[in-house]
């Protein structure tokens, strides 16, 4: 593997996307490339692009979203945009492999000072450009259709809406991972419709929506032509139903351990409606830190197993979750689950202000002290 360091691209009068843009140009030669950013801040308007193949490290630098800037800061070069509307659903997305997003000695992400605003057709009023009516450009890290992903050691702060969001992904490891969010949207970590077989742990943060969230919600229809009555583009770059069989759009074999987080809304969640499943999952070790500005109602579960936003859930959709040892300190719910599961097993679940796990249909759930 032969490593670059960007700031050997370094040159004058080029802004810091056409010295990254340089780096990444030369490397893509190479087989396997490691590339170091090892400057104290990058400033960039534009997506950094990761073939695969590929280790990104963030040696203890800022990467920072310029104002205005309405784009991913980190997103695998597999996606091909409609060049005529780039926030619309992608014209493919290729499959790719093997791609690390590696931080050391503090590194941190953060989006914009100031958003951009735009005219949403739909509700028919000029908006700032952040949270899912704006689609997948909003996200911070997306990557789609990547079989072996690693993301870790990186602090994120401003985001304009979820922080890293993954569809169609399988064999991925999200590590110390920090997310504070203050944004409509803010979720931190989003496994979405066809990822399977990852590791999540060691995360930790404060966010404005769901901290971690396993939502199998495959959508299809008319309802989801764009630009619609409330959404401009598309969340997944794979919406589209040319991009998935049946077994991709179901969510399995997750594992979530060892974070402490909080905020508003939920800490983890596992959502499946519209025919989609979401099992073999794994929650431990779940710890709930401070809200942040937020207090109830909006700490509505800890943990919550559910169906919504949609129709189509099937009994049994929801299977085989195991989640043990969450420690609830501010939501109205430890544990909330308002669907017919089957095996959903609760072990060692504590509720430090004293209240009750909401559970709608007990049949399929093994409650353990």
């Amino acid at each position: 593997m032969k490593t670059f360091y960007v700031s050997s691209y370094r040159k004058p009068r080029l802004n810091d996307d056409e010295v990254i843009e340089a780096c990444f140009r030369d490397a893509q030669n190479e087989p396997e490339r490691e590339i170091i950013f090892d400057e104290k801040e990058y400033h960039i308007s534009t997506s950094v692009l990761i073939p695969g193949n590929t280790a990104v490290i963030l040696d203890g630098c800022l990467i920072k979203q310029n104002d205005g800037t309405f784009d991913t800061a980190f997103r695998g070069d597999n996606i091909v945009p409609d060049e005529k509307d780039p926030g619309t659903i992608p014209q493919n997305v290729h499959p790719i492999n093997n791609i690390k997003l590696i931080g050391r000695n503090g590194a941190r992400i953060s989006g914009p000072d100031r958003n951009d605003h735009d005219n949403n057709p739909g509700m028919k009023q000029i908006q700032e450009k952040t949270g899912d009516f704006w689609g997948w450009r909003t996200l911070t890290v997306s990557f789609s259709k990547c079989r072996g992903l690693e993301i870790g050691g990186i602090s994120f702060v401003q985001t304009r809406c979820w922080c890293i969001s993954l569809d169609m992904c399988e064999n991925g490891y999200l590590h110390d991972i920090r997310i504070d969010s203050n944004i409509k949207n803010g979720d931190g970590i989003d496994l979405r419709s066809g990822c399977h077989h990852f590791l999540i742990e060691n995360i930790s943060g404060i966010t404005s929506d769901d901290n971690i969230a396993c939502t199998a919600l495959f959508e299809n229809g008319a309802e989801y032509v764009y630009p619609n009555k409330t959404s401009v583009y598309p969340m997944e770059p794979t919406r589209e139903s040319g991009q998935r069989s049946a077994y991709d759009r179901d969510i399995s074999d997750v594992t979530i351990r060892n974070c402490k987080v909080g905020g508003m809304h939920h800490g983890i969640i596992c959502l499946a409606a519209n025919g989609c499943k979401v099992y073999d999952i794994r929650i431990e070790n779940i710890e709930e830190c401070e809200t942040g500005s937020w207090r109830d109602p909006y700490n509505e579960a800890t943990i919550k197993i559910y169906t919504g936003y949609g129709s189509g859930y099937n009994a049994g959709d929801l299977h085989d979750i195991t989640v043990q040892n969450v420690v609830s300190r501010f939501s109205k719910h430890p544990v909330l689950c308002n669907a017919e599961v089957r095996n959903v097993k609760l072990c060692r679940i504590i509720s430090e202000c004293g209240n009750e796990m909401r559970l709608d249909y007990p049949d399929g759930i093994e409650i353990v002290d």
